[in-house]
């Protein structure tokens, strides 16, 4: 009988641990804690979703100044022109065309060969260095004659000893050399500080594509690392540059320049053209044909200072305006 008394005894402060007294009522501790944690529950969701009204409220405030700047910078960089392909895809041609030159790695040239006109042969040598550092220089064979010119990115220099040349002809002859010697120009261009500064289009643009001599070819204008612009054009199943063309002064007189590619040495890297045509106005007036290409090899920065005995000319790179 006592064993049986201290049973419900126990029964009976089990059972009583089981509910709550909540004013006089007995509550059973499960419904009260369902009801706490649905109350937590909605409350939980009332604050959240307030929360979540004033992050948008705060967004639709915030958003339209940024919304009125991004055109303003548009604007100031990209003129629009329905023409022209959007920058994804002038981005993916330089890639493929640095892909097929080899030139990403290539921070220094120096090429030797020969050029030929209808009275002379002459020994030629250019050097250039990236961004855009240029000389050139033809010594007659089997004549006394000796051109020299050089680019140090903000001034021409020319030197000869044999030509009685005027303040224009200078002038334009180094601006002629600097379009023949710029081999590297456009890969250079592509990965220059000027274009990761300040956007690449304010360096290169796409224009609409073009056929030349039965080639279907990707025409790039380049600007700014030089003081005329160049027409590239990319050959769409090579990726080489097989022509290009610019237009420079020579007194007040424009002259349209133009080089024709040579094919390129297949097995070579980085992969060039093996020479050129180089025309004015639509005439031949030299042809170069390149012996040996050299790259990475030690260019001193000093090589392109215009030497004491030297013609200088202020050639600052400009941008100019495109067609």
């Amino acid at each position: 009988m006592v064993i049986f008394l201290v049973f419900c005894q126990t029964q009976c402060k089990m059972k009583s641990s089981q509910y709550f007294n909540i004013l006089g009522e007995r509550v059973a501790k499960r419904t009260a804690y369902l009801f706490v944690g649905t109350v937590l529950v909605v409350v939980g969701g009332v604050a959240g979703l307030m929360y979540y009204l004033l992050l948008a409220g705060t967004a639709l405030v915030v958003a339209p100044p940024a919304m009125v700047a991004e055109p303003q910078v548009s604007y100031l960089v990209d003129q629009p022109n329905s023409k022209v392909p959007a920058q994804s895809s002038l981005v993916a041609l330089l890639d493929k065309h640095l892909e097929a030159t080899q030139l990403s790695e290539v921070d220094s040239l120096i090429v030797n060969g020969t050029a030929t006109s209808a009275t002379t042969t002459c020994e030629l040598v250019v050097m250039a260095r990236r961004p855009n550092l240029y000389t050139l220089k033809t010594e007659g064979i089997g004549v006394e004659y000796t051109f020299q010119y050089g680019y140090d990115g903000q001034q021409g220099w020319f030197k000869q000893d044999s030509l009685n040349l005027n303040k224009d002809q200078v002038e334009f002859f180094m601006r002629v050399a600097l379009f023949e010697s710029s081999l590297a120009h456009l890969a250079w261009s592509y990965q220059s500080h000027e274009a990761l500064d300040y956007r690449l289009d304010s360096v290169l643009e796409r224009l609409p594509d073009e056929q030349w001599q039965g080639r279907a070819c990707a025409v790039i204008v380049s600007r700014e690392l030089l003081p005329f612009p160049i027409y590239h054009y990319i050959d769409q199943q090579s990726y080489e540059e097989v022509y290009r063309r610019t237009q420079v002064l020579r007194g007040t007189d424009l002259v349209d320049l133009e080089i024709h590619f040579a094919p390129f040495e297949a097995a070579a890297s980085p992969r060039l053209p093996m020479g050129y045509e180089l025309y004015f106005d639509g005439t031949l007036n030299d042809t170069i044909t390149y012996t040996k290409i050299r790259p990475n090899l030690v260019v001193f920065e000093s090589l392109f200072d215009a030497p004491l005995d030297a013609t200088a000319a202020g050639l600052s790179p400009i941008r100019a305006l495109a067609d």
